[in-house]
């Protein structure tokens, strides 16, 4: 299982960073911010294109991401062709 780090942590490692320099914090968190959202992205990305390799439905997918099929198809259908940046990405990871 994949170690969970409570965003409080994350917090304190800003603050300790940045002690009284709030600018400085909210940039650092801004970035941390994106830095997370693009990972997940092509985590998600990489995860469901395995899916449909398998052969799960869009039925199947969208309802464990918790949206219609219609949903999940429009979201990453679409990404088909950019899924390679997110398995490239993440087998280097488990280099």
């Amino acid at each position: 299982m994949v170690r969970q780090v409570p965003p409080g942590d994350v917090i304190a490692a800003i603050e300790r960073a940045h002690p009284d320099r709030r600018l400085a914090q909210l940039a650092t968190g801004v970035i941390l911010a994106a830095h997370w959202l693009r990972v997940t992205d092509q985590l998600l990305d990489y995860c469901v294109d395995r899916a449909r390799h398998a052969g799960m439905s869009w039925t199947e997918i969208g309802t464990r991401l918790g949206v219609s099929r219609q949903a999940a198809q429009k979201r990453f259908s679409t990404r088909a062709t950019e899924h390679h940046a997110a398995t490239t990405w993440l087998r280097g990871a488990e280099s």
